[in-house]
């Protein structure tokens, strides 16, 4: 089964990659075993933790190198990378949410 690249253009993702289609199978236990090849193009050939999302009924598995990547840009667009703490995300969100409480003004 020849797979050059199976992920879809996710956020965060280094390079763009064209979205492909395998087979799998699930175990009687509920186990999900993903094909080596997939496995390795997506930076699991060792195993490692994942992020498991499920959106409109489709399942989505994620790197947590992934997740932290998409982090990252979002931090990016908000203006927090370059002294991003916790803290400083809260205040911003704290403001976000004052002007979303006020609503446009008449």
């Amino acid at each position: 089964m020849a797979v050059s690249q199976s992920r879809a253009n996710a956020p965060g993702s280094p390079t763009p990659r064209p979205a492909a289609s395998l087979g799998g199978q699930v175990s009687a236990s509920g186990r999900l075993s993903l094909p080596a090849e997939v496995r390795r193009v997506v930076g699991l050939e060792k195993g490692g933790p994942v992020r498991i999302d499920l959106i409109d009924g489709a399942i989505r598995i994620r790197t947590i190198g992934e997740v932290k990547a998409h982090i990252r840009a979002l931090a990016r667009q908000t203006g927090l990378e370059a002294g991003a703490s916790v803290a400083g995300f809260l205040d911003w969100r704290a403001g976000e949410r004052a002007s979303e409480v006020k609503g446009p003004k008449a």
